[in-house]
Parts: structure tokens; C-alpha cells; sequence
């Protein structure tokens, strides 16, 4: 059966988090294109993919039950990076009541080169795993993914010419026009009626709210949502009615729904403005109630990234040691056993980073008159996501102990000579900002055992880790002296517990 969690995820999951260019934002005053709007709409919803932070967005559904869970909030960011690569700005959604039992929802981007959009957003559904099959076909002016029952209808041309028995899905767009997205709930006069028949007069007896369902039904027409999220958060709910009696039967209800906010949540304001019911949340006190949280979202991807760069790390530290029989050094030396580069540099051609390498001459030191510009030219891998170092700089390093892998200046060291067992030796960690680096500088990251943890953690609240089985882990403060010791070597013959890894 048709689950609402499908329109909810797609529309939500473009939902938050507008880039900072929202404050300035000027809504489209066109209607919704030919499709969106037919004689069995049930909800129509404009974004404006311009106004879109797609890795926020990201961020913050995390914190609601994380959206990778759900392979329809991947197709949901998926898509809206492809169609904004493929130059589309504006993205349409609406609901036919007719396809409900099959997918629901249909998505609708006007464009230009509609051959470009429609290839991309094939190879986005086809690599998606959804619970309806869905086609990709091409109109006049846009591209269409819709469920396959109405393939048929958007091809031909067979959807309705105009949606003037429908005024309201545009009129309400319109009373949005200062938000950059806007979303209309309507229902067909005729299933609004049969509601109206269905719907109980309270909602148990054992509601503290005293809510009526039948009469909020009767009195309201049409739902209108506009919104906009952090940086500059808001949102405005409006409930059309007949009249202006009906608006204050429908505020007075929706009054007592209101009750069931729990406490500790932003509490939004409740109006009537002639025959609408107007419901605002307050600017100042939703964006108190989401900072943390996109705080905590924030933190969150910035560490995931940093995990999936170690992960490419250690890939290319054992494809280099495929290739040479050895792990690369803590950095090249010229024939004298001078330094020249740091171990960053050597792993280039393993990270897909082939034309950069060619760049550097081996034979010279980081800081050559030629190399040293090269600096300046760090790829991501290197860097700490929300880190706010100077270019070039870098506090992912090999830290160096007695009895570690990187100790010593002795012949190179491989994977056999890790006898306390790959899965209990970190090789790699993000160091604190005391210890950042230029990433090309033959440069140790010398820990002292007496001091070990400071040196290791320093300011840092957890230290990103990588093990030479090429896992990845977080580290606190609060691991044992011994045990943070018993990592750092790689022959020291210690059993590692895993409840002491913390």
C-alpha cells in the first residue's frame, strides 16, 4: 500500500538547511508547470534547488533517525545534486490521487537540455533500490520521474491542459512567494466531503486536546507551507477556509491541537487573518531549538568525512605496499639520508592523485624553490573536515613512538612486522593543531610516554584513528595510558581488550 513516509522523506529530505543565499531569496511568481497540478491533486510543492545545502541537509536528517537508513533520502540527495549539476533550479513535486497505491509521488523539473537531465536521472533510478517502479520520460519543457501507470499519460501529453479547477494549489503558492519553497495540501472536493463523513468527532476519549477532527475538516479548504532553515530559519503554516467564521472555527481547533507540543518546543503563534488561519513559528526561538542539533549534525558528518578519508588512506597504503613489498617511510631521502618529502607525497599516485605527483621533483626537498609552491596544493584527503587551517596545512599524521611502526630510521617496515596483529595497531590519527604540518614537510610527530596522552589528543575532544587493517575508530581521552600505548606499538606483545578502547 501507498506509505505517506515516501512524500514525506522526499520533500523533507530537500527540506533543511537553505544555504545562506535564502535571506535574499525571491520566489518565482509563475504558477506550478503543466503535470503538477491536475484534477486529482493532492499535493503539489515547489524547491528551489539554488536555495538548497544538499551535505547539510544531510547533517541534519542524521538527527532524525539518520537518513541513511532509507534508500529513498539517498535517491532524495541524489537526485537534487544531479539536477543542479544538470543545470535545473527548480524542481517540482505533486501527489495524484490516482497513483497513490503505486509510488504516489511524481517529480517534475522543467529544463533545456532535457536529454542531459533525463540521462542523469535514469542512471540515479536505475542504481536505486525503491519499493515502486518508477519510469523517466520527457514533455515539452521538462523531465518527468513518475510512477509507471502514469509514464503513459506525461509522454502523450494526456495529463489535464490547465488547472483552473484547481486555483488553489497556485493561489497558495503564491501567498508563500517570500519563502524559496512552498508546498500546497488540497484534497478533491469530493474525498474532502467523504472525510468530512468518516472522521470522528474527537479523537478518543482519553484525548487531553478536545480536538475535533470532523469539525477541523468542515471548516478548513486548503493547507499552504512555506519554508526556510538555517542560516536564517522560518516557517509559516496558513489553513484556507470558506469564510471567516470557518477560520475561526478552524483556529479554535487547531488551538487545542497545539496542547499536545510537548514542553521544551518552540511553541508557534496562532492567528486568524480574514479566512485563513495563520500559524508562525517564531524565527528566533527555532532557530535556539535547531542549533544544537545542527551543531551536533555538523559535528557528526565532519568526523564521518574524516573516517572516509583514513579509509582511502589505509587503501592506499596497503596498495602501495602490494606494489613495493613495503610500507611507504615517514617521508623519502636523497642519497645522503636527507629528508625530501613527507609520506603524504609518496602515496599520491595510490590516491588518484597521478598529474600532482608528476609535479614534484623527487630528487628535491619539500621546501625546493620548485616543490614549495606545491604546498599549497593539498588534496582534500589530507585535510579535517570544519578544520579552518591554512592552505596546505595538515594534522593527519604518523605518530611516531618507540616500539611503533614509524619508529626508527631503520630499512622499511611491512605488514609482517606488525605481530601485536593489524586490527590492534594504529598507524595513522588526526594530531591536535599544535602539531599541524605542511602536508608535503618531512615532519615527525614525536609522542613521548610520559606524556602521551597530552601529546596525542592535546585540544582535541576524540582523535580519528586508523589501524593498519585498515579500519577505522575514535578515540577519547578517556582510554587508559597503557592501552593508548599498546596501540601506538606494533610488537609490544599487549592484549588490547576491546571495553578499553573507549
Amino acid at each position: 500500500m501507498f506509505n505517506p513516509k515516501w512524500i514525506a522523506v522526499v520533500l523533507f529530505t530537500t527540506l533543511p538547511l537553505t544555504s545562506t543565499a535564502q535571506e535574499n531569496s525571491v520566489a518565482s511568481q509563475k504558477g506550478y508547470p503543466a503535470g503538477a497540478v491536475m484534477h486529482d491533486t493532492i499535493l503539489a510543492a515547489h524547491l528551489d534547488l539554488t536555495q538548497i545545502d544538499v551535505p547539510a541537509t544531510k547533517q541534519l536528517m542524521s538527527q532524525f533517525g539518520g537518513p541513511g537508513e532509507s534508500p529513498l533520502v539517498a535517491l532524495a540527495e541524489g537526485l537534487t545534486s544531479t539536477l543542479r549539476d544538470a543545470g535545473v533550479t527548480d524542481l517540482y513535486f505533486t501527489v495524484p490521487g490516482r497513483v497513490l497505491l503505486q509510488g504516489g509521488v511524481c517529480i517534475i523539473a522543467p529544463c533545456d537540455n532535457k536529454e542531459s537531465v533525463e540521462k542523469a536521472l535514469s542512471r540515479r533510478l536505475d542504481s536505486a533500490s525503491l519499493p515502486f517502479e518508477f519510469r523517466v520520460v520527457k514533455t515539452d519543457h521538462a523531465v518527468v520521474v513518475c510512477p509507471v501507470a502514469m509514464a503513459s499519460d506525461f509522454q502523450d501529453n494526456k495529463l489535464d491542459a490547465n488547472a483552473d479547477e484547481r486555483p488553489e494549489f497556485n493561489a497558495g503558492r503564491q501567498s508563500m512567494a517570500h519563502f524559496p519553497h512552498q508546498t500546497v495540501v488540497s484534497l478533491p472536493e469530493d474525498i474532502r466531503e467523504e472525510l468530512a463523513n468518516l472522521w470522528p468527532e474527537k479523537l478518543g476519549d482519553h484525548d487531553p486536546t478536545g480536538f475535533s477532527p470532523s469539525r477541523w475538516i468542515a471548516s478548513a479548504r486548503w493547507i499552504t507551507i512555506g519554508w526556510s532553515l538555517p542560516p536564517k530559519t522560518a516557517f509559516e503554516l496558513r489553513i484556507q477556509s470558506v469564510d471567516p467564521a470557518g477560520a475561526v472555527a478552524c483556529e479554535q481547533e487547531m488551538s487545542k491541537l497545539l496542547k499536545a507540543i510537548p514542553p521544551g518546543l518552540p511553541r508557534p503563534t496562532l492567528s486568524v487573518d480574514g479566512a485563513s488561519v495563520v500559524i508562525k513559528a517564531d524565527p528566533e526561538k527555532l532557530q535556539a531549538f535547531l542549533a544544537p542539533m545542527v551543531k551536533q549534525a555538523q559535528q557528526d558528518a565532519h568526523r564521518q568525512q574524516t573516517m572516509n578519508n583514513f579509509k582511502r588512506l589505509a587503501l592506499a597504503m596497503h596498495n602501495f605496499h602490494d606494489n613495493h613489498g613495503f610500507l611507504p617511510g615517514k617521508y623519502t631521502v636523497d642519497a645522503k639520508g636527507r629528508p625530501l618529502l613527507s609520506w603524504r607525497v609518496a602515496l599520491l599516485p595510490y590516491l588518484e592523485q597521478a598529474p600532482l605527483y608528476a609535479k614534484f621533483k623527487l630528487d628535491e626537498p619539500w621546501d625546493s624553490e620548485h616543490n614549495r609552491p606545491l604546498a599549497e596544493q593539498m588534496p582534500k584527503v589530507f585535510g579535517i573536515a570544519g578544520d579552518d587551517l591554512p592552505a596546505g596545512k595538515s594534522r593527519i599524521r604518523l605518530p611516531v613512538i618507540e616500539g611503533g611502526l614509524w619508529s626508527g630510521e631503520g630499512p622499511p617496515r611491512t605488514l609482517r612486522d606488525i605481530t601485536d596483529g593489524t586490527s590492534a595497531t594504529v598507524w595513522i590519527a588526526t594530531a591536535p593543531k599544535s602539531a599541524v604540518v605542511a602536508w608535503t614537510k618531512p615532519d615527525d610527530w614525536e609522542l613521548d610516554e610520559a606524556k602521551l596522552k597530552e601529546q596525542f589528543f592535546g585540544d582535541q575532544p576524540y582523535a580519528v584513528s586508523g589501524y593498519a587493517d585498515g579500519s577505522v575508530h575514535v578515540l577519547t581521552p578517556a582510554i587508559a595510558d597503557k592501552t593508548l600505548k599498546a596501540l601506538l606499538t606494533m610488537a609490544g606483545r599487549e592484549v588490547v581488550q576491546q571495553d578499553d578502547v573507549k
